[in-house]
């Protein structure tokens, strides 16, 4: 299989380099075009451009990791030139460009998945959630699920509406929590601990009370209560945290306008 990565920035240069390491791929199978000679990593082939492609080159798997306001232009150009095939499958990551997007520029035959990724998939931990047009057969398919689960949480969308939520809480989601880190460590300085071993302690609270959310089989509410002892110290903070719904109302207008945003990009 011939993969080619157009476009390979952040998201893209950690997809490509997850396929390596979970051994979906070797690295001599995937190919990247983009102008950029930053971020090269060992064992690709780079082209700076199409005609820097081996000749008679036919990508079988294309992730298409460009920037969302420069992929009329570019994948118009990367259409032009033939350098796939009908049973080429293109999976795009670009936020809020639609199935429709790219089969008006491929054509209604072309085989899409569009995607939205997150950035734990670096650790195997992420979110990946997909959604496959009508010519994508289930065996296409099901071999392309054996390796987004490789990603993480990885699940099939039913809708494509769905997007824009699964944008707003999954694929912003990390910036919550780092923000929610950032805050932590703040107060911790500010009652005299050391900056360094605050973000350390930060950094197990968040991952051992993910851990032990993980396997548990009580639900959210039920951990929350299982911390939270009578008269304790924990039940005077969350008093102050969920007065008057105030701390979830505010994260519900954050994902509200996260939303909007994803909604007003699909429409440029």
């Amino acid at each position: 299989m011939k993969i080619l990565f157009l476009g390979c920035g952040k998201m893209g240069s950690i997809l490509a380099k997850n396929l390596v390491e979970e051994k979906s791929v070797k690295a001599a199978q995937i190919t990247v075009l983009e102008k950029s000679d930053q971020n090269k990593i060992s064992g690709f082939f780079y082209a700076k451009n199409i005609s820097s492609l081996p000749k008679n080159y036919c990508a079988d798997l294309v992730f298409l990791c460009i920037k969302p306001q420069d992929a009329e232009a570019i994948l118009k150009e990367f259409s032009a030139a033939k350098i796939f095939s009908k049973n080429t499958i293109f999976i795009s990551i670009l936020a809020g460009k639609k199935i429709a997007f790219f089969e008006n520029i491929f054509g209604k035959k072309a085989k899409i998945i569009r995607s939205m990724p997150n950035l734990p998939i670096q650790d195997s931990q992420g979110v990946f959630a997909y959604l496959a047009n009508k010519n994508i057969s289930q065996s296409e398919l099901k071999n392309l699920a054996k390796i987004f689960d490789k990603f993480g949480a990885a699940f099939e969308l039913k809708d494509e509406k769905f997007f824009d939520v699964i944008t707003a809480i999954f694929g912003s989601g990390p910036a919550y929590i780092f923000l929610l880190q950032e805050i932590f460590t703040e107060i911790a300085i500010n009652h005299s601990i050391a900056k360094d071993k605050a973000s350390q302690l930060i950094q197990t609270l968040l991952l051992g009370s993910s851990l032990m959310s993980c396997n548990s089989n009580l639900n959210f509410s039920e951990l929350r209560e299982s911390v939270t002892s009578k008269a304790g110290t924990t039940e005077a903070a969350l008093k102050i945290l969920q007065k008057n719904s105030a701390l979830k109302n505010l994260f519900k207008e954050a994902i509200d306008a996260a939303i909007k945003k994803s909604q007003e990009l699909s429409k440029t």
